[in-house]
């Protein structure tokens, strides 16, 4: 019971808007970001290069890139923040509304009672 207590007070507390997991993916995938060369296709389209060379398609409206990372997760991946900083987009508004503090705290919503045990 207290396991969902405790969840409750961790989102208390948040000034983000997204869940305490997927900022730690977010923050990763930020620190693997550096160092991409990334080149401006299209509005809101861009070729990213990672520091292997290798080419990756991001698309930033559609949230979507050729590593697929970023469509199955729907996190942005190393790619997509990497294109979002260069043209200044908040990574945050990128990361899918399923992992918002708002979904976090309604799942948690209600109290969760234990059995009773009668007559045993």
């Amino acid at each position: 019971m207290s396991w969902f207590a405790d969840r409750r007070d961790v989102v208390k507390h948040r000034s983000c808007k997204i869940t305490p997991r997927v900022i730690e993916i977010v923050e990763a995938n930020f620190e693997q970001s550096g160092g991409f060369q990334v080149n401006t296709i299209n509005t809101l389209q861009f070729e990213v290069k990672d520091k292997n060379g290798v080419s990756f398609h991001v698309n930033l409206s559609k949230k979507c890139c050729s590593c697929f990372s970023f469509q199955t997760l729907m996190i942005p991946c190393s790619h997509a923040i990497a294109a979002a900083i260069k043209e200044k987009i908040s990574v945050e508004s990128l990361v899918s509304e399923v992992y918002s503090l708002d979904r976090l705290t309604s799942a948690y919503r209600d109290a969760i009672f234990p059995i009773c045990e009668t007559g045993l």
